[in-house]
């Protein structure tokens, strides 16, 4: 398949097998598809692949001439992509392809997530497979599914499967970084039924909306304070006159990893004027604050057709009104010794719903340190108890510490050094790769991630700045040359 004449060109095939892959639809638990086509590339090519249990593949790539006796390395990327769109945008992500425009030295989607995390890392890995220039020693290229909600892929990794000792993992989002360390992360549900109750406010029932935060990756940008839909929602409905609504539902939230940018509520009201005007205060109040870069949102009051009919119990609405407002979100710690630029601790207010009387939050928390996180566990569990919640824990990941006598990052750190005349950053990611689970998993390996520059990761404004796709290549086939 041709790239479209907006594609960038160099390098090609990386940028072919990124504009192919966008024509496969691959959400989370939805990648067949994508599976299928790194199947059928490989069986092109006569190469040997496994496909395990859980749909993870591995596709095994002999060695250049002259590195037959090299080590084996494990070439890592996730399949599946954060699905988000903006409301205007309409688009089946279990059907559409993803549409791109090029915007000066950025590439970005048509208001919707990109896919360049990890399809970009993915491209890279099936061009290795096709261009018999490039030197190196016998390759795995492990492609595992579901890592965006909860790196399940990962977990179903068989490492007999598995030979490389040394592994690169492609799914990181700042170029000139190399990552030797992530975070954990954590997943809980929070559920009550609520007593619905005749409405008796009946003549003017309202649709509450507000919108075009900028969301965004819930490790990668919790630290730059952006807004919380719920959070604002949860502000909005609290500071109306306590008598002058009823409430019959509300939605905000896309998934555990984002940011909610979005959310709105059904009520009925006494007096619309008066929603639009504290809508308008709270507005106001929340712009005071908030940073230059999350200006945009907006409120939005429209009254709503259907009669609202059933509406939560004042006593069973103010429990979960105040839940949420005492519910933690954001940064709760940073990492000492990077002077306090990263962040060791978060937590993403993630997802809340309330329908039919039936109340759900998902809450997402990140570690560097399980032992640090056992506080805010206690903080949020605590909270849900005292409300009367039923708490669910789920999908916990191991972080991966961060070990710098690593000899596989020196390399990597020396070719970048070489090729680029300056220093690589070596840090760690407020965010889960796949790099803990699969080391627990294979015993000690050297394991190091790198890749181009993606902004907005996880939401809509997802864009990959194109130039640093070409260094991000030349960095990778020198690596490997060099293995």
């Amino acid at each position: 398949m041709q790239t479209p004449t907006h594609f960038p060109t160099e390098p090609k095939q990386v940028w072919n097998y990124f504009h192919a892959i966008n024509q496969i639809p691959r959400p989370s638990k939805q990648e067949d598809k994508f599976r299928r086509y790194i199947l059928e590339e490989a069986e092109k090519l006569k190469l040997k692949t496994h496909t395990d249990e859980v749909g993870n593949v591995i596709v095994y790539v002999p060695a250049s001439s002259g590195y037959e006796d090299h080590e084996t390395v494990i070439i890592q990327n996730h399949m599946d992509m954060v699905t988000d769109a903006t409301p205007d945008r309409q688009i089946n992500f279990a059907q559409d392809p993803i549409i791109t425009f090029r915007d000066g030295d950025w590439l970005k989607a048509d208001r919707t997530t990109l896919g360049a995390d990890n399809g970009i890392g993915c491209a890279a890995a099936l061009a290795l497979m096709h261009d018999a220039d490039i030197a190196h020693p016998a390759l795995e290229l492990l492609f595992t599914i579901d890592e965006e909600t909860g790196l399940k892929g990962a977990w179903g990794v068989d490492a007999k499967f598995l030979k490389g000792k040394k592994m690169l993992n492609l799914d990181t989002e700042e170029w000139g970084s190399l990552y030797i360390g992530c975070a954990g992360g954590i997943d809980y549900e929070f559920k009550k039924t609520l007593k619905f109750v005749p409405a008796t406010l009946i003549g003017t029932s309202v649709k509450l909306t507000v919108g075009g935060f900028l969301g965004g990756h819930s490790g990668v940008d919790i630290h730059e304070q952006r807004g919380n839909a719920v959070k604002f929602l949860m502000d909005w409905i609290h500071s109306l006159p306590q008598d002058s609504f009823e409430l019959a539902e509300w939605r905000g939230g896309k998934a555990h990893n984002i940011i909610p940018r979005d959310a709105f509520a059904l009520l009925n009201v006494k007096n619309l004027k008066e929603v639009e005007d504290v809508g308008e205060r709270v507005l106001a109040r929340w712009k005071s604050f908030m940073p230059g870069s999350d200006q945009a949102f907006t409120i939005k009051v429209e009254k709503y057709a259907e009669t609202l009919g059933e509406v939560v119990a004042t006593q069973d609405l103010k429990s979960v009104l105040h839940f949420l407002l005492a519910f933690p979100h954001g940064a709760h710690a940073y990492d000492l010794a990077s002077d306090k630029t990263l962040v060791a601790l978060s937590n993403n207010l993630a997802i809340t719903l309330l329908v039919r009387g039936q109340f759900y939050l998902e809450s997402s928390l990140r570690f560097f340190d399980r032992g640090e996180c056992v506080g805010l566990e206690n903080q949020i569990t605590a909270l849900a108890l005292g409300f009367g919640m039923e708490t669910t824990k789920n999908g916990e990941y191991p972080s991966w510490k961060p070990v710098r006598e690593n000899k596989l990052l020196d390399l990597v750190a020396n070719k970048y050094k070489e090729l680029f005349d300056k220093d690589a950053k070596i840090t760690a990611i407020h965010a889960g790769l796949e790099c803990g689970i699969l080391r627990d998993k294979i015993g000690p390996i050297d394991a190091v991630s790198f890749g181009p520059t993606i902004m907005g990761a996880h939401s809509p404004q997802e864009r990959v700045l194109i130039p640093t796709v070409e260094t991000f290549w030349e960095l990778l086939k020198a690596v490997l040359k060099s293995l």
